[in-house]
């Protein structure tokens, strides 16, 4: 079954090297992509704009509606689906771009059909770079047209920018014509976006039309992931043709007013995200809490703690110091603790222990455990007190294997009191 055209599936050597080779950032430009025949039954069964697919961000119907119940449209959107997910195409995507592997979504997060009215813009983005259900790296974006009349004076050309952020907007403009495709990389530097649509009064009954698919691997190279992040937009700057002294006319008031309408929109969206976000954090950081009140010293024997340490973490790892207390519920003569040192230390660790304000000083080769008794004599009901100061410590995240930020001393492994 060959739905992307012939001539195209025997040019992946050449659209490989112009996808290597792009600026600012790896994409191609693919003619013709799919076969003509289908290409058309893909835009006569385009679906009709229904405002219950064009809600923003807000919840507000907007001039973009995207289906992405690709399977459920039609004859020649399920057909289309089941393409996608053949090894011909996904191979032939590979080949393309270099990225091997390549998942499709079967649930089309963001992508399937998209339609864009008059006054409809696209301010330059990058892409969320996690499937929000599987984790997976968004890696590609792979675009079709499906515009049989479009001009580049009428908005709406897929812009490929270097830095948006730094004002540096070099970079390809794409016009959306019929079955004309465009693959890019999804990264952290893939800014794109479109320009305002605005059609002249007779071809108002157009819109730009689009098939939106987006594939996924589930590794990336450590040093291309970033941390998960929603879509992040750049608002437009002030339109180029605005100059001191020069009066506004109506269609300079319409683009103002819609870019303000879309920083606002953008702001306030930000704003229910940072609120959602806090609200998480709390109640993360209450989790944590009540967890860490809940933790003792792993002690075998006829004690009780009445309250937590400090300096412990569930796992058994120890910070720089570790504070403890605990009663005695039979006359005890000592105090026996397993300490492990991890390798990761420049040197053997020495731990200061002071018990009641008796002190001795622990050494322990990093790497190898040890299993020390301290000599506590103390009568049923009285406190205990330990204080374990550790001379050296580490952060796991700093070797860049681990994204554990804590700063880890040893490790205590059990405690006993005889």
């Amino acid at each position: 079954m060959h739905l992307i055209n012939r001539d195209v599936l025997r040019h992946s050597g050449e659209l490989a090297a112009a996808f290597g080779n792009a600026q600012p950032f790896r994409h191609v430009v693919i003619e013709n992509f799919f076969e003509a025949a289908l290409c058309r039954r893909i835009l006569d069964e385009f679906p009709r704009f229904e405002d219950r697919y064009a809600l923003n961000e807000m919840g507000q119907v907007g001039g973009k509606a995207v289906r992405m119940d690709v399977r459920e449209m039609s004859g020649v959107y399920g057909e289309l689906d089941r393409y996608i997910q053949t090894r011909e195409f996904l191979d032939f995507v590979s080949a393309v771009t270099g990225i091997p592997d390549l998942l499709y979504d079967p649930d089309y997060v963001g992508g399937g059909t998209h339609e864009n009215r008059d006054g409809q813009g696209l301010d330059q983005h990058v892409d969320f770079n996690f499937h929000p259900g599987t984790r997976w790296h968004r890696r590609l974006n792979l675009i079709v047209y499906l515009n049989p009349e479009w001009e580049e004076s009428w908005g709406g050309v897929l812009e490929l920018q270097a830095d948006p952020w730094n004002g540096d907007t070099r970079g390809p403009r794409i016009v959306p014509l019929f079955n004309r495709a465009v693959i890019f990389e999804t990264t952290e530097r893939s800014w794109h976006g479109f320009s305002t649509i605005h059609l002249p009064a007779e071809k108002k009954s157009l819109s730009r039309k689009s098939f939106a698919i987006y594939l996924y691997t589930k590794q990336r190279p450590a040093e291309e992931t970033a941390p998960s992040h929603a879509t992040i937009y750049v608002p437009d700057t002030m339109p180029t043709s605005l100059r001191s002294g020069v009066p506004l006319a109506d269609s300079d008031v319409m683009e103002l007013a819609a870019r303000f309408a879309r920083l606002r929109a953008q702001l306030h969206f930000l704003y229910e995200r940072e609120k959602q976000f806090a609200a998480q954090i709390a109640a993360l950081e209450g989790a944590l809490a009540e967890a860490r009140s809940a933790v003792r010293l792993p002690l075998q024997g006829y004690v009780t703690q009445p309250r937590a340490p400090s300096g412990l973490w569930p796992d058994g790892w120890v910070g720089r110091e570790l504070r403890a207390s605990f009663v005695p519920q039979r006359k005890m003569r000592a105090v026996v603790l397993e300490m492990w040192a991890p390798a990761q230390l420049a040197g053997a660790q020495i731990l200061d222990v002071d018990i009641n304000g008796r002190r001795w000083q622990q050494h322990v080769a990093a790497g190898s455990r040890v299993r020390a008794t301290f000599d506590v004599r103390a009568p049923v009901g009285g406190t205990i007190d330990i204080r374990i100061s550790a001379t050296r410590s580490f952060v796991p995240a700093h070797a860049g294997t681990s994204g554990d930020e804590r700063e880890l001393a040893w490790k205590l492994l059990a405690a006993e009191v005889g």
